[in-house]
């Protein structure tokens, strides 16, 4: 598979709702046809993380549905991965590369 190198946009859900509005936001994701990945830490103390690409959209657009749920704390960063053929549940279509 070919992978590509991108600038994404992450943040964090937290707190008691983080699972429902996750998986809230995943399916409005989807419904968009955003390319995201989405980690889910055991336990209630870890936040759940996303990954989301830009898409040939606005970041504004983008942070605009993701406050329809939750506003979170946003940064960008630069990833390695490759895109899978379909989205896998809640968890998204996107899988992450690292380099050791």
């Amino acid at each position: 598979m070919e992978t590509m190198k991108e600038r994404c946009l992450t943040f964090n859900y937290s707190g008691k709702d983080k699972t429902q509005n996750s998986k809230t936001l995943a399916h409005l994701l989807q419904k968009k046809k955003l390319d995201y990945v989405y980690y889910l830490q055991a336990g209630d103390y870890y936040p759940c993380e996303f990954t989301v690409r830009r898409c040939g959209n606005k970041w504004n657009d983008i942070m605009k549905l993701i406050n329809s749920i939750e506003a979170p704390v946003y940064r960008y960063k630069t990833v390695n991965f490759y895109l899978k053929d379909k989205y896998e549940g809640i968890k998204g279509n996107i899988q992450e590369v690292i380099y050791c």
